[in-house]
């Protein structure tokens, strides 16, 4: 000990010390800019790319949509095999379809869908659900939503009963636009109370689904030992003004498990009649 601290005095490790730092100095400052001459390739590259294959997916989606091809012919075309296994363009590609099946009905998004289930894309979606970022799996639930891919409806019932309100709202939206008035049912048991920001976001999914004369759903809702459930139910049959569903209401009435339940169902019957004597 008593060696070091003479050494310590006589400076004897001040010139090593310099020549080390200055190395470390260099190395690390080297490092640093190679990294970032690394990163900003890469997204040159990935920016020029992303203008290749949005042409090629701009093309690749044309065929799929106007003519009879599919995944496997399309595998097989010079335009498209030298890309199609690319994980970027891959990326992109399920960007790119989920936007164009927005605007696409009937037999055109059907040849989307088919694309999207034969060409593993559904897959990528399917992995977002296990993703530890909320934002991931909200944009999973979205595309396979938007993709009508209803086999996925037992997990994203489970996952609706997640604490994350983003997720949540994200799911039930899904379930809805999934299973149109079937697709509400399991609410019946939800235990977690359900805002009213949720409750907005639901109606308006299932609105785009629903069928006409389907109302055994909704009344499920109304028999929930949950009351924003019922509340839901409430404002789904004012939102689409559902005058067969007055007697349900009226026995809710009677027996409603609260004032505010009480005074919500005193004001939908109150809305439908007035609006069944126009």
């Amino acid at each position: 000990m008593e060696s070091i601290w003479e050494a310590y005095k006589a400076g004897l490790w001040v010139e090593p010390f310099l020549v080390y730092s200055i190395i470390l100095f260099i190395i690390v400052g080297v490092t640093l800019f190679l990294a970032i001459i690394i990163i900003r390739s890469e997204k040159i590259n990935r920016r020029k790319n992303h203008a290749v294959y949005s042409e090629i997916i701009d093309n690749m989606f044309m065929t799929v949509v106007f003519t009879d091809a599919v995944y496997e012919q399309l595998k097989l075309n010079n335009d498209f095999a030298p890309y199609i296994g690319l994980k970027y363009f891959r990326k992109q590609m399920l960007r790119a379809i989920i936007n164009l099946h927005q605007n696409y009905e009937g037999v055109y998004a059907k040849k989307l869908e088919d694309f999207y289930f034969q060409s593993g894309l559904m897959a990528m979606s399917v992995t977002k659900l296990k993703s530890q970022n909320w934002e991931v799996v909200c944009k999973g639930i979205q595309e396979l939503a938007e993709m009508q891919v209803t086999k996925v409806f037992p997990a994203l019932v489970k996952i609706s009963k997640t604490s994350n309100k983003q997720v949540t709202i994200a799911a039930l939206k899904a379930c809805a636009k999934l299973n149109g008035s079937k697709g509400l049912a399991h609410l019946s048991t939800y235990k977690y109370p359900i805002d009213m920001w949720t409750q907005v976001n639901i109606i308006s999914a299932f609105k785009r689904t629903y069928a006409h004369n389907e109302h055994e759903s909704v009344e499920v809702l109304l028999t929930s030992a949950n009351t924003s459930i019922v509340s839901l139910g409430l404002k789904i049959i004012h939102t689409l003004e559902l005058s067969p569903m007055i007697p349900v209401v009226m026995q809710l009435i009677d027996n409603a498990p609260n004032d505010h339940i009480r005074q919500e169902a005193n004001d939908v019957l109150h809305y439908l009649n007035l609006n069944k004597s126009f």
